[in-house]
């Protein structure tokens, strides 16, 4: 089976010619369109099988291989796609039909657009928005300002929409089809203890991943998540394993990872995010501007190119990642408590702490009128996701988590890293997210549901401290509120300062090496700022705001640096 980076397929007699996609690959007619495959991984290979995956190594929840023969077969009757792993995405095509589908949670992203009389669908959004001629989605763009990730479908293109999760495209004769095919039949909760349950699971997939891949390399930082995949994989086997940690000045994730890393004698590779700074600003601003192409212009390119980064660093090798943990962990941020349903009030308040503020673009960039509209569409977007939650208001908050955080901000960033390497991510598996779903929210509220999981793998890795301050095995605790229940007290009263001071300044989070990365791009800017005045071209950035910060008089975060980006590399 041939691997692909890039793929568009059209069909109708009316599809306009558009420009040669991907730096010229050619195109092959076929009964139902046009078809065009770049960036092969294997271009020796003869026989197409008439089916390609899009993303590395395509296999199932328990790492079985997935065959050319099987994988065509189940995407052209759309049957057994809930069997394969996320992230997951592959196409298939006979004379009938093209059928393109990607993972239950959506991970692998994939894009479509529908015309007059003709339909188009592609691993990148950027070239079907050429392809259709499509303008900017300004509601779009100002959800994506004032939260930092795209919610549901979509774009910063109007009309280019974004495969929902679980959900196979058909394309032929002009139309796109959608075909959602269900949920995992594995995916039922055992009987009998939910706590030995998932301790068993994840013991289970963690110890079938190295056993079919010994170079397997697990992400190990100073927080939980990471702590309780480490912990299912049993003490005799840890001597040795790969294991990476980034370092950043001010985080204690690398004394904490190398600490339980000498304990257990792994093969450990700390990165130091501080070597950002050796880029220069003009390496800097190009490895910023590729993520933002890179990404079809979905996620901030300043914390994207800090992974890029990171990933051209470590050798290749399966990836076991903690994403996702927030589902066994209830991590319900800003003090919720339980409610009966999701309401109005509820909602926005959230938004109003926590959606609004974290990856915020800095308001005082923004055109005063599209500030507003921003945060009035984002508020309406996060409503109507909710909406679709019956449920009460701690599960539609793991909902909202799951459907949309993960979906569109863990997915962007998958999408990128499942070309170059296979990811595996534990806590996404549906088996995982069904046992995970059947505790009540205020048993995982605390982390301490998810403790007794780590206690029942590894006493000793129970009682190590975390990165927080605090012993997993005291999890939850009585004395904070549950938002901050990782905390130690100390700890606990810092992030709480640092939040209320974010939230009264409308600030941005920092993630990680982002400040040096952000910064070297600013000072390119203020050498070239012909690179960067293109993003005032739409509208939305203040005149004055930006002559303010070429000229030095002010600066500015990540997360406004990523906006800028991705205007200007529109």
């Amino acid at each position: 089976m041939e691997f692909y980076r890039d793929l568009l397929a059209v069909s109708g007699a009316t599809a306009p010619a558009g420009a040669i996609p991907f730096g010229g690959a050619a195109a092959v007619t076929l009964p139902w369109g046009r078809l065009w495959l770049g960036g092969s991984l294997n271009p020796a290979a003869s026989d197409r099988d008439r089916v390609v995956a899009l993303a590395l190594g395509p296999r199932d929840h328990d790492f079985g291989t997935v065959d050319a023969p099987t994988l065509r077969k189940w995407l052209h009757s759309g049957t057994e796609l809930a069997r394969l792993a996320a992230p997951f995405a592959a196409a298939a095509h006979d004379d009938a039909e093209f059928v393109l589908a990607t993972d239950h949670s959506g991970l692998r992203h994939l894009y479509g657009v529908r015309g007059d009389g003709w339909a188009a669908v592609s691993t990148s959004a950027i070239e079907l928005a050429r392809l259709a001629d499509a303008p900017l989605d300004r509601n779009a763009m100002g959800t994506f300002a004032v939260t930092g990730f795209h919610l549901g479908e979509s774009t910063p293109f109007r009309g280019v929409r974004k495969i929902r999760p679980g959900t196979a495209w058909r394309l032929s004769n002009g139309e796109l089809t959608d075909t959602p095919y269900g949920v995992d039949d594995h995916a039922e909760v055992p009987g009998g203890s939910r706590i030995e349950a998932m301790a068993g699971l994840l013991r289970g997939l963690v110890e079938r991943c190295l056993d079919e891949n010994p170079d397997t390399v697990f992400e190990l930082s100073g927080g939980f998540d990471s702590r309780l995949l480490f912990a299912a994989l049993p003490a005799s086997r840890r001597a040795g394993v790969r294991t990476l940690t980034l370092s950043a000045p001010g985080r204690a994730d690398a004394p904490i990872a190398g600490a339980l890393a000498a304990q257990f004698r792994t093969d450990h590779q700390v990165i130091d995010l501080t070597g950002l700074a050796v880029l220069g600003p003009e390496a800097a601003h190009e490895l910023v501007m590729s993520s933002a192409r890179r990404h079809d212009i979905l996620g901030n390119p300043v914390a994207l190119g800090v992974l890029d980064w990171v990933e051209s660093q470590v050798p290749p090798g399966v990836r076991i990642t903690g994403q996702g943990g927030e589902m066994a962990r209830g991590s319900y941020h800003m003090g919720q408590t339980q409610h009966p349903t999701a309401t109005p009030e509820l909602i926005d308040r959230l938004a109003r702490w926590w959606f609004l503020t974290n990856d915020a673009t800095d308001a005082a960039c923004l055109q005063p009128d599209f500030a507003e509209s921003a945060r009035a569409d984002a508020t309406t977007a996060i409503r109507a996701a909710f909406a679709e939650y019956d449920t009460d208001w701690l599960t539609a908050i793991d909902e909202f988590f799951l459907r949309e955080r993960v979906h569109r901000w863990v997915g962007i960033n998958f999408t990128g890293a499942c070309l170059s390497r296979t990811i595996v991510a534990p806590y996404l598996d549906p088996r995982f997210l069904a046992i995970a779903r059947a505790v009540p929210p205020t048993e995982r509220s605390g982390s301490g549901f998810a403790a007794r999981v780590l206690e029942r793998l590894d006493p000793w890795l129970a009682n190590a401290r975390l990165a927080t301050g605090v012993r997993p095995k005291h999890l939850p605790r009585k004395y904070v509120p549950r938002a901050l229940a990782e905390y130690s007290v100390l700890k606990y009263a810092k992030r709480g300062a640092e939040k209320a001071y974010q939230f009264a300044r409308g600030q941005a989070a920092t993630a990680a090496g982002t400040p040096v990365l952000a910064g070297l791009v600013v000072d390119h800017w203020r050498d070239r700022p012909e690179l960067v005045e293109p993003a005032l071209r739409f509208g939305l950035i203040r005149e004055d705001w930006l002559a303010g910060l070429l000229s030095g008089a002010h600066g500015t975060d990540a997360a406004t640096v990523g906006f800028l980006a991705n205007l200007s590399a529109l």
